[in-house]
């Protein structure tokens, strides 16, 4: 009778601490996490699987957080207004700039991006002072934090595109004198395009940034802590080089 007691307590108290369990997963799973191609980031890879630098930082944390939720690609403008509009939103690879700051809530770094000017070899443009390049038309992807952070310090000569292809021919065409890009949009544009590295050269470094995940403004503070917590555990534990602090 003892024994049959105890083997209900038991039962009883493994089904209260899966209940407890399974309450704590369903709000750390009450998420959308979403992202856009923006290679060597986050892409589509030969497997059909969205992969990149920053992608293997969130799998991680996805994986140490036990979350069962996977990660949609879609495109900026959208993923972008679903993160801005909606509740319980996840969105990498994000600039944090002042304008962005209060609209959501931020984990990160988990990456960095060098921001330039580049022009055509043949071009003889110099450039010695960002306000100087107010004086030539650019080249540049609508909506992206470095293409926001010219046009609020008063750039009115930004062509923006719809992507970096766009955006890149749109200077091989010598239909603006300059592009503005980072690093690593740059090279993979460059090698998907099979366009030679020597055409292409860095004008003017613009700015040095770092991207982040963010979050919709109402996403619970504690659940917050828990993605800061495990991306803190994750620089610890893994040899992420292009994480810098």
């Amino acid at each position: 009778m003892k024994k049959a007691i105890l083997i209900s307590t038991l039962i009883l108290v493994l089904i209260s601490v899966l209940m407890f369990l399974k309450n704590i997963n369903d709000g750390i799973n009450d998420i959308r996490i979403l992202t856009e191609s923006y290679p060597p980031l986050q892409y589509i890879n030969e497997k059909g699987e969205i992969d990149g630098f920053a992608t293997e930082v969130v799998l991680k944390i996805i994986d140490d957080l036990n979350i069962s939720q996977k990660i949609e690609l879609i495109e900026w403008d959208e993923a972008y207004r679903e993160a801005l509009g909606k509740d319980n939103v996840a969105l990498f690879s994000m600039i944090r700039n002042a304008e962005r700051e209060d609209k959501f809530k931020w984990v990160g770094p988990i990456g960095t991006l060098k921001v330039g000017l580049y022009r055509n070899d043949f071009n003889d443009i110099e450039i010695r002072s960002l306000e100087e390049a107010k004086n030539y038309k650019i080249s540049a992807v609508k909506d992206y934090g470095y293409t926001e952070n010219l046009i609020n310090l008063g750039f009115e000569n930004i062509i923006q595109c719809e992507n970096e292809k766009e955006a890149l021919n749109k200077l091989l065409s010598r239909e603006v004198e300059l592009y503005l890009t980072s690093n690593i949009a740059i090279d993979d544009v460059m090698k998907t395009e099979n366009i030679p590295f020597y055409s292409i050269e860095k004008e003017f470094n613009v700015s040095i940034s770092q991207f982040y995940i963010a979050f919709s403004k109402t996403y619970p503070d504690s659940l917050i802590k828990k993605w800061e917590e495990s991306l803190k555990k994750i620089k610890k534990e893994h040899n992420l080089l292009f994480i810098e602090e």
